[in-house]
């Protein structure tokens, strides 16, 4: 028995991660495309573990008929940390979570506000915010040398951007790096994100980077364009996303676009946008590029149709995406 069963044993963890294993193996037989068993509180269980959900549903798929071979892929990116599976072992059994993070929740709770009043009137109106300085430029520089280190480049040579091996145009999937980590556990980053959920009982996404270079007539903007990240097959709810700027981004410079106000409507008209959102220009209801320096980020209402914008500048827009929420309720 490997040390992470030994642990998952005592913790009484073991069925817990099994049936979430067994789950997703179903979806291979599924007749139909919807990923019914696909759950928030599975995506929270592997936020906790330090896998992003694709990691742990790849890690799923590679081991259909094995969990000790789940358990092993997962072990193999080094980023289980014990006070998180007992974080997990609370959420599912409905326990009070450890003393460490109960401290940490009361220190978060004394914190100055992040967010002032006017920055809390334009969430409420405009469905972001910027919080100025959420990382320090000398941890924005940590977190570009690991993207530097996981694409193998020099991101200072233009003559490396457009042979990077990124996914879906600007995505970097690099997950477990002490840098991207100690980003994540930034305290005025958890204070900003308790203020919105109203409670510091939070988890943080484990999600990737991102990498927008200037667009040229042999390399076009890729694209995501504005979109939604949300299950129109369920009872949409409120949620937040959230993407810190790593180099200073100019409004020209692919920086994140949304659609202000947005989350007003669409809470309202659902039906009148499911299943529609590749069919409609959402530009025309007035999108608007976030410009902001090194180290701020943007938080904003999943609701808000979100996206990059093609890069019109002459620099990379660099970025980490960091989100945090509250476990669902089991």
């Amino acid at each position: 028995m490997t040390l992470l069963e030994n642990t998952l044993q005592r913790l009484g963890l073991t069925s817990a991660l099994e049936n979430t294993w067994w789950q997703h193996t179903q979806l291979l037989n599924a007749t139909t495309s919807e990923r019914t068993l696909d759950s928030e509180v599975d995506r929270a269980v592997f936020d906790l573990l330090g896998v992003s959900q694709h990691q742990g549903i790849s890690a799923v798929y590679a081991n259909t008929t094995s969990f000790e071979g789940f358990l092993t892929h997962i072990a193999q990116f080094n980023c289980i940390k014990e006070l998180n599976l007992e974080r997990v072992n609370a959420y599912l059994t409905g326990k009070s979570q450890p003393t460490a993070m109960r401290q940490l929740f009361d220190e978060i709770a004394a914190m100055p506000d992040v967010l002032t009043e006017q920055d809390l009137q334009q969430w409420q109106e405009e469905g972001y915010v910027v919080v100025k300085q959420a990382l320090d430029l000398k941890q924005c520089d940590a977190v570009i040398k690991a993207i530097a280190g996981f694409l193998n480049a020099d991101l200072s040579q233009a003559s490396q951007w457009y042979e990077l091996k990124v996914s879906a145009g600007i995505m970097v999937d690099l997950i477990q790096h002490p840098a991207l980590t100690q980003a994540r556990n930034i305290k005025r980053i958890h204070k900003a994100y308790s203020q919105l959920w109203n409670t510091e009982d939070l988890i943080v996404s484990s999600d990737r980077c991102g990498f927008n270079p200037p667009q040229t007539p042999t390399h076009p903007f890729s694209g995501p364009d504005l979109h939604w990240d949300l299950n129109f097959s369920k009872p949409l709810k409120f949620g937040t996303q959230g993407i810190v700027y790593l180099t200073d981004t100019a409004p020209e410079q692919g920086a994140l676009t949304v659609v202000p106000g947005f989350h007003h409507q669409l809470a309202k008209q659902v039906e009148k946008y499911k299943g529609k959102q590749h069919e409609i220009d959402f530009h025309q209801f007035g999108s608007k590029a976030i410009g902001a320096n090194a180290g701020d980020m943007v938080i904003w209402h999943q609701f808000l149709p979100h996206g990059s914008r093609p890069n019109l500048a002459e620099l990379p827009r660099i970025v980490q995406y960091i989100n945090m929420y509250p476990f669902p309720q089991v």
